[in-house]
């Protein structure tokens, strides 16, 4: 698999944008964290958007990011996705919303009911 991405260019953002997108890091890292100790919410997938979102606002993030190859894998597999039509998009959305609300409250009712596993 090739996994060759071009060098990302950066492009700075009017501060205005840059407000609204520190604030959106900041609630996708707490609701990321939530998510780390909660079984319901995706932690890591908020996480990731939190470091994708950040590489948009700062160079240095954007630089950082680009050189780790968990960072490139991840892009690499979000760049792939754009090849989706809008109701593909749409439908993989709604389909991973499902399962994730389904493994959620599977493993809420199996917490409830059995107990924490020792």
């Amino acid at each position: 698999m090739n996994t060759h991405l071009p060098k990302p260019i950066f492009r700075p953002m009017p501060l205005v944008y840059k407000i609204a997108c520190m604030v959106l890091i900041a609630g996708f890292v707490i609701v990321g964290l939530l998510g780390l100790i909660l079984p319901i919410i995706p932690g890591v997938l908020f996480l990731f958007l939190a470091a994708l979102l950040l590489t948009r606002v700062s160079r240095r993030a954007a630089t950082f990011a680009h050189s780790q190859p968990w960072f490139h894998r991840n892009m690499h597999r979000w760049q792939a996705s754009g090849g989706l039509s809008a109701g593909q998009r749409v439908k993989l959305g709604f389909l991973l919303s499902a399962r994730i609300l389904i493994n959620g409250t599977q493993k809420l009712f199996s917490y409830l009911f059995k107990g924490p596993k020792s």
